[in-house]
């Protein structure tokens, strides 16, 4: 059954077989992938990411599925079959926990198609962070780990669930933490509602946590250490204490879910899908939505529109229409007293699901309700971007009450039975009838709703000329809005038709029937609202390179390159959006060129935020030489802009030395076979003495790696920040040194030439340089400083120096040097988690290992079932009248003594 989901989903991604397309990746696009400083395996001792600003220390590769994926496929098969396996592990891993939930194979099957096609699990995967969707299969299989408590084998599941949540926390960091504590509060409930003495069952359910909790971090040690290492560790604004948590709310809760939106689970597209949709489906909720947009339109939009973001999503929330409606439907049953389709514990564990369902929905409005506020007290919950994570949980539970709703179905009203015995739907007839009124009040409250959003088209159009749409947009997509609730009422109808042809017994006997319809209804629902977030790339097309390209990748590692500080006007936006979102975020990582501007880095070195705020350009002239002392310090040569700026940079930005000229002028032009193009990848550029965009050549940059025999020792790091930035201090012929160099030695203060520098050999974490130091010299790298950069003089290890506030360095005495800096951070965690594989794949071996017939006795003859495994009574196989003949006595007796025992 498996396979053919394999085939369903495989089908959806059916463009990615074209041998020059694969799957658009917002997080991991391929050009990320292929570039140098991620290179598989050397990534997985650490990154050192060299092409964005002055550099920074990266997580790296992790031993888990995702880069384990990565190693075996390579860049291009992995960015085509990364999504639908990451998918294929989530419907595993909810198959598998169904089952050791005792459910019916149907609802087996079905719980795991509707997790794999669940919209937030999958339009997540689309937008390139596929580790979310496997943090939630792993979830399901620890939860299934842990479904059974009884003999030694309870323990070993305990310590292959911990594997699971350890690879969860390997794949996705901070989701895999929220997932964590789900399982947490899983095993802890499990515990109190077994049988026997509660004190010594919470005693053991701590002992299981506990348990999950030391084989987690065993198998997570390399994730735990990097997270701590590159997210917390001298980052700005993680310390804890209460001011600086106050000061990050705003930034922790940007995504938040707007409590309008919540209507997302069930009406797809309502708000819209990526931002990027076409035909008016593009994203207009404010999910996103920066706290200075509130302020703006709070004041009656007076004044400059702020330029931070005013929305972004790149996942849905749809959990489908009949999946919502069955997990009502097994709710509203769990709290029937009487004559529920649910045992007791069956209830239990409903109203289990029920509630982390609803607390997480509360925690994911974020800042849009108080309930966040509590959760963001704790230690380190203010490191936690996004509350919306938590809506993963919901989907995640939603998906379980969806399954025990087709195993409830199923069981009463499906199964077939024994001829003569009564069905279980018999003591049902009341409720389905309030069943069935309630759906067709539904219906008829939906159609009202529809009713009203159509005649509030012109309030809707708008709110969305209010929010930053075009006109011609907005109406386009007011009306994809208005449409989307229809979608809601078809598939309504449906559902609930289909719910209610079940209910009257219509499939009575025929459950196959039932079944195959309802799993085709989830596939059209669901697959239908998922396609606007497929989108496959012609990577060879994509990343095609152009003029611009081709002279910025020449010995890139010599040089950096900045877009124009100016705030573009709007006959220059196209190159503004083009740089950002194809050059600096595409090209410039597939070629390995790098760039002073910052792709993405939302959790920003101190160091680095403070060089940054010392030298930023805030649009007066006053700060004009702060921007370009910046370009001094970071090797900075070319700029990207409007070419017209050539006088402004010389006339107001250095008057003095006028150091700024252009190398090349360009056009932007449509890429051949592309006379209309609507999305920036079918545009490119080309060289024209009469362009309007130009490469700006700034001469004034440092070189990337200088001898200076002329220093002064400062060993207040904070203290040399604004003396570095004076106008007064020559960056050319002095620099500041934090301390660090040997006994004894002065600087030579000379102006004499101090030597020359050239690279033997670049790469991301290993530099090679041939230096000649006429004199007592410090050679300046003008790279970002980080304590696991280790230096080399003739082989030699030599003292690390930090220079210029943020930038390596080392000491050299006068002569011929081979000097190498390399990236060495620990690896000591890395095979920790190596082991913690290991282990892990032999625990799987013996959990799984067939149990003699001796060691399964035991088990099969407990009193009394735990209330961790419910047990469903199931009715017999049919028995064919004709086919039924008297038993001899001798065989009627032993089936008498069997029963009796």
């Amino acid at each position: 059954m498996f396979l053919l989901l394999a085939f369903i989903i495989t089908c959806l991604f059916g463009l990615t077989w074209l041998p020059s397309h694969t799957l658009f990746s917002n997080d991991g696009p391929l050009a990320r992938l292929v570039s140098q400083c991620h290179h598989l395996p050397e990534a997985f001792s650490g990154v050192w990411e060299d092409l964005n600003t002055i550099g920074y220390r990266e997580q790296g590769a992790l031993p888990n599925i995702t880069y384990g994926l990565r190693l075996v496929a390579g860049p291009v098969l992995f960015s085509k079959f990364y999504v639908p396996l990451a998918l294929m592990v989530l419907g595993l891993g909810a198959w598998s926990f169904f089952r050791q939930c005792g459910l019916s194979p149907a609802a087996c099957v079905l719980g795991g198609l509707a997790a794999m096609l669940n919209s937030d699990f999958f339009s997540t995967a689309c937008w390139g962070i596929a580790a979310n969707p496997l943090v939630v299969g792993m979830s399901y299989f620890a939860l299934a780990a842990l479904m059974r408590t009884t003999a030694w084998r309870g323990w070993a599941r305990a310590m292959l669930a911990g594997f699971a949540v350890g690879m969860g926390l390997a794949e996705g960091a901070d989701v895999g933490a929220i997932f964590s504590l789900y399982v947490a509060a899983f095993v802890i409930y499990q515990a109190w509602i077994a049988d026997g003495p509660r004190v010594k069952n919470l005693v053991m359910g701590v002992g299981r946590v506990s348990v999950v909790a030391i084989f987690a971090a065993f198998l997570a040690a390399q994730a735990i250490f990097a997270l701590v290492n590159t997210q917390i560790e001298g980052v700005h604004g993680m310390e804890q204490d209460t001011q600086t948590r106050e000061s990050r709310w705003a930034w922790a809760t940007q995504w938040s879910l707007p409590k309008n939106e919540t209507l997302s689970l069930v009406v797809p597209g309502l708000f819209g899908y990526r931002m990027d949709t076409t035909d008016g489906g593009n994203y207009w909720g404010s999910i996103g939505r920066d706290v200075a947009w509130d302020k703006y339109f709070a004041g009656g939009q007076q004044g400059t529109a702020p330029r931070t973001l005013i929305r972004q999503t790149g996942s849905g929330l749809y959990a489908g229409v009949a999946v919502v409606l069955l997990a009502v439907w097994a709710a509203v049953q769990s709290f029937r007293k009487k004559n529920s389709v649910f045992n007791l514990t069956q209830r239990r564990w409903l109203w289990f699901w029920i509630v982390v369902a609803f607390i997480s929905l509360l925690f994911g409005y974020g800042h849009h309700a108080p309930f966040y506020r509590m959760l963001y007290a704790l230690p380190y919950f203010s490191t936690i971007r996004n509350p919306i994570k938590f809506l993963s949980i919901v989907n995640f539970a939603l998906v379980i009450l969806f399954a025990y709703g087709v195993d409830g179905l199923w069981r009463t009203y499906l199964e077939r039975v024994r001829v003569g015995q009564p069905r279980p739907s018999a003591n049902q007839g009341r409720f389905n009838r309030i069943w069935i009124y309630s759906c067709l009040g539904v219906l008829a409250l939906s159609l009202v709703g529809w009713g009203i959003y159509y005649n509030s088209r012109a309030a809707l159009i708008e709110n969305l000329l209010n929010t930053q749409f075009a006109e011609t947009k907005a109406h386009v997509t007011a009306d994809f809005s208005i449409a989307q609730v229809g979608w809601f009422v078809l598939f309504f109808i449906i559902a609930a038709g289909l719910m209610a042809a079940i209910l009257r017994g219509m499939f009575a006997n025929n459950g196959g029937w039932a079944v195959a319809l309802l799993g085709l209804l989830v596939v059209v629902d669901l697959g239908r609202a998922n396609l606007p977030w497929i989108i496959d790339w012609n990577y060879e097309e994509k990343y095609a390179s152009n003029p611009v390209i081709d002279l910025l990748r020449d010995k890139p590692y010599e040089h950096r390159v900045a877009l124009e500080p100016f705030r573009a006007a709007a006959a220059h936006g196209l190159l503004d959006e083009l740089y950002h979102y194809e050059w600096a975020q595409q090209h410039f990582q597939y070629y390995n060129i790098e760039s002073l501007d910052i792709v993405q880095l939302p959790r920003t070195p101190q160091d680095l935020l403070n060089f940054q705020h010392a030298t930023q350009f805030d649009g007066t002239i006053a700060s004009a030489p702060k921007i370009v002392r910046r370009w001094e310090l970071t090797n900075t040569r070319y700029l990207m802009g409007a070419a017209e700026y050539i006088r402004a940079y010389n006339e107001q930005f250095d008057p003095v030395k006028k150091r700024v000229r252009i190398a090349a002028r360009f056009k932007i032009v449509p890429r051949p076979n592309a006379t209309s193009p609507r999305r920036l990848e079918r545009v490119t550029a080309q060289f024209a003495p009469d362009g309007d965009y130009a490469i700006f050549e700034f001469t004034g940059g440092l070189p990337r790696a200088k001898l200076y025999s002329n220093w002064q020792i400062n060993t207040n790091n904070e203290a040399i920040l604004p003396l570095l930035i004076a106008p007064s201090f020559d960056v050319t012929h002095s620099i500041f040194v934090n301390g660090g160099l040997p006994a004894g030695v002065g600087s030579p203060d000379t102006n004499e030439n101090t030597g020359t520098v050239d690279f033997a050999s670049y790469a991301s974490k290993d530099i090679v340089l041939n230096a000649h130091a006429a004199n007592n010299s410090v050679l300046l790298l003008n790279d970002r400083y980080d304590s696991n950069w280790k230096v080399f003089v003739d082989g030699k290890s030599a003292p690390l120096l930090k220079c210029n506030y943020l930038m390596r360095g080392v000491y050299l005495e006068p002569g011929d040097h081979k000097v190498e800096f390399r990236f060495l951070p620990p690896v000591g965690a890395l095979y920790v988690s190596l082991a913690a594989l290991g282990a892990a794949l032999v625990l799987i071996g013996i959990v799984l290992m067939p149990q003699s017939q001796s060691k399964k006795a035991p088990e099969k003859n407990q009193s009394a079932p735990s209330a961790s495994t419910p047990t469903v009574p199931r009715p017999q196989p049919v028995i064919a009248v004709a086919s039924q003949t008297s038993p001899k006595p001798g065989k009627q007796k032993r089936a008498g003594a069997k029963s009796k025992r």
